[in-house]
């Protein structure tokens, strides 16, 4: 009965609102609504139990003196600051001193590591192993050229073909990706409402 119930709620739940998509009928979509509001609550009950076991973690470390203890106290004062301002006062100059002097220079700064380890696999890649590796870097170095300033000095025709690369080939493998991605989880929602993965149990 324990894995009997949570199986019938994910499954009902599941076809509720996927028959909201398919059926135009205002009760099957008011218990849809209902059922997506409930989702939104639970996940918010679930970032706030987030919350809660980074401050046990870091916490318990700084109690006991571990390594990494400084940055525990960072993380938490952090956190704690910026809650306190965000729910005394929303959308105070605070907060957004908050967001603009520290939280988006600390983002930029993450996405200027992730430029090293894009180069770094892009060596790895770009070795003249085979045909794949050798379009894959004339693709790229192409795209580049394009994008200097004396690039479309080099050749007029260098912008026709990096179009021609971001109209096709490019767009024509990112709608791939999407398809895959989409038929990913339908396969994965299936899974779950015919019982075959229980996450839930």
């Amino acid at each position: 009965m324990k894995k009997i119930l949570p199986m019938a709620a994910a499954i009902l739940c599941g076809l509720f609102v996927l028959a909201d998509f398919f059926v135009p009928h205002p009760s099957i979509g008011s218990v849809a609504a209902v059922l997506v509001e409930g989702a939104t609550i639970l996940a918010a009950f679930a970032l706030f139990l987030g919350v809660l076991n980074l401050l046990s973690v870091h916490g318990r470390r700084v109690a006991r003196e571990a390594r990494g203890r400084g940055l525990g106290v960072v993380l938490i004062a952090s956190l704690l600051a910026t809650l306190a301002i965000g729910v005394a006062s929303p959308g105070s100059m605070a907060l957004s001193w908050i967001f603009d002097y520290m939280y988006y220079p600390l983002q930029a700064t993450m996405a200027a590591l992730l430029a090293f380890f894009v180069v770094s696999a892009a060596y790895r890649a770009f070795r003249l192993r085979n045909a794949q590796a050798a379009i894959m870097l004339v693709s790229s170095l192409l795209v580049i050229l394009t994008q200097l300033p004396f690039g479309q000095a080099i050749s007029p025709y260098l912008p026709i073909a990096r179009d021609w690369l971001l109209t096709v080939p490019v767009t024509a493998g990112m709608r791939g990706i999407v398809l895959g991605a989409a038929l990913g989880t339908m396969a994965t929602a299936l899974r779950i409402l015919l019982t075959v993965d229980r996450p839930y149990v």
